[in-house]
């Protein structure tokens, strides 16, 4: 299933885009992926938006990518790491776009993600 979702996650939000937010996260409530957040650098809120069971299932790996975001940009590499172990683990992957323009699964975003922050986890032992 392809699913026209712009994901923040591992630094794939760094390219700008002229997107809405509304635009980005369809086929999800509006917010439920936090990327305006994300993106303008408020990341209480988008915390708070990708744990909100009312803006749809916090196990939803799309969600937990971009949540383990969040926790990466604000120093919490292990909750992170345990964020992208569980979308990586969900069997409910789909195909989604980063807002960088590239298409591909939840599933290997998050084991992208896990790759490139793996070390990191080594330096907070």
């Amino acid at each position: 299933m392809k699913t026209f979702a712009y994901l923040a996650a591992a630094g794939f939000a760094l390219t700008a885009t002229g997107v809405s937010a509304q635009s980005v996260e369809s086929g999800y409530p509006r917010g439920s992926l936090a990327v305006a957040a994300i993106e303008r650098g408020d990341l209480a809120r988008a915390e708070a938006l990708l744990k909100d069971d009312a803006l749809g299932a916090t196990s939803d790996p799309a969600r937990l990518i971009n949540l383990g975001e969040v926790y990466m940009r604000t120093g919490r590499t292990a909750e992170a790491l345990a964020a992208w172990r569980a979308a990586l683990a969900s069997t409910r992957h789909t195909e989604v776009e980063t807002l960088g323009g590239r298409w591909l699964s939840t599933r290997e975003l998050a084991r992208e993600a896990l790759a490139r922050y793996e070390t990191a986890q080594l330096g907070t032992r």
